[in-house]
């Protein structure tokens, strides 16, 4: 039975994911009547879906376990990826033919820490993939970090793609007509493109209602992307900073 399903019965995640054996071994290999390798993987993001694929493609009949804290797969690609770049969300294709090979089992709802212990995990399988992304933010350490219209990117990026940890995230855009993205990657490049793309194009995205009608409310009309370094060493993809430079709105590079 699908995790789902066991986790809706009980209500308890850790009982369903111990429910899911017998006696802490799932099903024996028939065809070489030995026990078959078992690996749980930590994390429904792209790391732990090409972990999955090249587990199950190298080892014959090995069973594979993704285990997620949030009710739906994909991480990354759901929740970073910007809304106005549809086609790099179409890797989800791939990562649902993985979970539609034998062997592999999504497991939402789960946090590991608290519904199942890690000592619990490493009981039930031989190999436990630990293929989370950061849960917090790395601060700066600089005077006025934490004053209201002062957030990390990981915030705003998850509040705009409706990450439901962040849904309730307070993001005020009408202080000003001038926004500040202190980094030279693509997340910068990212933000500024959502704080000053035309509305009309993001409400054809799959951006978070919320997010749309406080977008509909901001006063952004410049935004500076501030860096340490220069030109040379920005991360930023050629592609992606292409397209800010021809949007009508100001971006400027310090």
């Amino acid at each position: 039975p699908s995790f789902a399903g066991l986790a809706s019965a009980a209500s308890r995640p850790s009982w369903a994911l111990r429910q899911a054996f017998v006696g802490g071994k799932r099903t024996l290999c028939a065809k070489a009547g030995k026990e078959p390798l078992r690996v749980a993987i930590v994390g429904a993001g792209p790391a732990g879906f090409y972990t999955a694929r090249t587990i199950l493609k190298k080892l014959e009949g090995a069973e594979v376990d993704i285990i997620e804290m949030l009710p739906t797969p994909f991480g990354l690609v759901r929740y970073g990826v910007a809304p106005d770049h549809a086609e790099t969300k179409n890797v989800q294709n791939e990562f649902e033919q993985v979970m539609d090979m034998p062997g592999c089992r999504f497991m939402g709802g789960v946090t590991v820490g608290q519904d199942v212990s890690t000592s619990e995990l490493r009981s039930l399988y031989h190999a436990v993939v630990m293929s989370y992304g950061a849960s917090g933010d790395a601060s700066l350490g600089i005077p006025g970090e934490g004053l209201q219209g002062s957030m990390s990117a990981r915030r705003f990026v998850n509040w705009y793609n409706g990450h439901p940890h962040f849904a309730s995230l307070k993001v005020d855009l009408t202080a000003g007509p001038r926004a500040a993205v202190i980094g030279n990657g693509n997340v910068a490049i990212d933000v500024a493109r959502v704080l000053l793309r035309p509305l009309d194009e993001l409400a054809k995205t799959d951006m978070a209602d919320y997010a749309l009608e406080e977008l509909a409310r901001s006063e952004v009309k410049e935004v500076d992307v501030v860096a340490r370094r220069g030109p040379a060493q920005a991360a930023w993809t050629t592609a992606e900073l292409r397209e800010v430079v021809g949007m009508s709105c100001s971006v400027n590079f310090r």
